[in-house]
Parts: C-alpha cells; structure tokens; sequence
C-alpha cells in the first residue's frame, strides 16, 4: 500500500523541482529581456516597434523602460 504513496510522493518532489527549475530559468531569460527593452528604447526603438517585437503591449514595455516592473503576461 506504501509503495504507490511513495511513487506518488516522488513524482511530486521531482515535479517541484523541476517547476523550480524552469522558474529560475524564466527569471534571468525574463530579466535580460528586460534589459534589452530598455537599452533598445535608450537607442531610440520605438515602444511600439519594441511591443511589436517582443509581443508584449505597450504599456506594459513603457512600465519596463520606466523601470516600474511589468508583468510580460500583460
């Protein structure tokens, strides 16, 4: 009886750690990225050519190039 607990308990644990995984991983694709918006927008890229290109709306890419944060799911 312990050993479906078990598997089920392992498959969870390995699950964890790889949404953990992928986490850190959408963090430091996510903040270059960002890093990039800004720099593009510091050179003269437009907001809108930069929403166009990465897909995000525009307010979202102003709130990033202001340094306020910004959800990339928005």
């Amino acid at each position: 009886m312990t050993a479906p607990r078990d598997r089920a308990r392992q498959a969870l644990s390995e699950a964890v750690r790889a949404r953990d995984e992928a986490r850190r991983e959408y963090e430091a694709t996510d903040g270059a990225l960002r890093q990039a918006i800004r720099d593009a927008e510091a050179v003269g890229v437009t907001l809108v050519e930069i929403a166009e290109t990465t897909g995000l709306h525009r307010n979202t890419v102003r709130t990033i190039v202001r340094g306020e944060g910004g959800s990339p799911r928005e």
